[in-house]
């Protein structure tokens, strides 16, 4: 009896936990070899066949060009496959993009003089004004990627790290030159312009295809060398509200506010407010030159910085690679250039006249917190407008992004 009573008996909790322990961590160990094991045999097969002709390569071209290729576009309503018809539409889109249709240097001088646009402090003015010296360019180039693809004229990174001891002495008085004159080589204006599918857009649509500009490395060591003496001003220029390129701000600041103003806002029902959050379409490729230009003058950056800028954004051209068919030359007249270490800083200096205009406007109620009003965030063209009273408050807001 005794010995049924045993064989009947409940099972030990514990030791079947215990049990189910050791079993997961067989197990966990099995996947892990196991994975482990394809890893290897991935890597293996990468070293032995990914730079011979066979399957293996030949898939990985294929992926590749896959990835890469447009196959057909929609205009108007009407699908266009065939190869010459594809190009010719992103020829006359860009064509019509990046065409100034109107210069008014008048209307953007009242206008600036309306604002009160930060100045460039004298201290900072001198830096960013110095000759520049060899010591730069070699930071520059020594911060270079290996694997870029080049410009127009086919140097590569690696070319100007291998030759780094030749090239910093032309290097440093070609730069310097532009800098008292104003002029840059016209191998500097050219650019091939490739271009990168927007992720989860719709790809028949030409405008759904992000342009990069594949520039030659020299221009590039040249933008380098005035971006890193702009970025390290801007953090005193460029309000907090901007998280977007400048150091020591990430995207995620303005994430945990915006989620804490929401919070905010669900138990303060008795305010009224509303979070507007503006997508501007194209916004680097619409920034007009001239405003630009105008605005570096009233920020006074001083003459030989002023000159760099002025001499890149005076004239460029460009040829469009389009399923590696490289296109007739298209001019450039506005828009800053996707693949310039300067383009996101020129941007958002243009963009801080419309934050600092809707911050300043006494008509436009911030979302007030305690002793503090909030109105602005943002992180590159991405922009979050927050306002109290948004019936009278409205009409304000879309009149200063008019």
């Amino acid at each position: 009896m005794d010995s049924e009573q045993k064989l009947i008996q409940k099972p030990n909790c514990q030791e079947i936990k215990e049990n189910i322990k050791i079993l997961q961590a067989q197990f966990a160990t099995i996947i892990n070899r196991e994975v482990e094991w394809n890893i290897k045999k991935l890597r293996q097969k990468n070293f032995e066949f990914s730079n011979k002709s066979g399957k293996w390569l030949a898939w990985q071209i294929k992926k590749r060009k896959e990835q890469g290729t447009i196959n057909r576009i929609i205009i108007e309503g009407e699908e266009v496959t065939d190869p010459k018809g594809i190009r010719k539409e992103f020829l006359n889109y860009y064509r019509s993009l990046y065409k100034n249709k109107e210069r008014n240097n008048s209307r953007i001088e009242r206008f600036l003089k309306d604002k009160i646009v930060q100045k460039i402090p004298t201290d900072k003015k001198q830096r960013l004004n110095e000759p520049i010296e060899i010591e730069e360019i070699e930071e520059v180039i020594k911060d270079l990627k290996r694997g870029k693809a080049p410009g127009p004229d086919g140097f590569t990174a690696g070319y100007y790290k291998e030759m780094k001891s030749v090239l910093v002495n032309p290097l440093k008085e070609i730069m310097n030159n532009i800098l008292r004159k104003g002029e840059i080589p016209e191998t500097w204006k050219e650019a091939y312009i490739t271009f990168i599918p927007k992720q989860d857009a719709d790809l028949t649509q030409v405008k759904n295809y992000r342009p990069i500009s594949l520039l030659n490395t020299d221009y590039k060591i040249f933008a380098g060398v005035l971006t890193r003496r702009l970025k390290s001003l801007l953090v005193e220029i460029i309000h907090k509200d901007q998280a977007g390129f400048i150091p020591g701000r990430y995207m995620r600041d303005n994430i945990r506010y915006i989620i804490n103003m929401l919070e905010f806002l669900s138990v303060r029902t008795d305010k009224q407010a509303i979070m507007m959050f503006v997508d501007a379409e194209k916004a680097f490729d619409n920034v007009v030159w001239d405003f630009m230009l105008k605005n570096l003058e009233h920020m006074e950056v001083g003459k030989d910085f002023f000159n760099g800028i002025r001499a890149i954004y005076t004239e460029q051209k460009a040829k469009l690679i389009i399923n590696n068919i490289v296109t007739e030359e298209i001019k450039i007249q506005k828009g800053t250039r996707q693949g310039c270490p300067l383009s996101p800083l020129l941007f958002i200096m243009v963009l801080e006249v419309l934050l600092y205009s809707i911050r300043q406007n006494e008509k436009i109620k911030g979302v007030t917190i305690g002793q503090n009003a909030y109105k602005t965030k943002a992180f590159a063209d991405d922009l979050v407008i927050m306002t109290e009273d948004p019936i009278t408050t409205i009409k304000e807001i879309l009149k200063e992004i008019d």
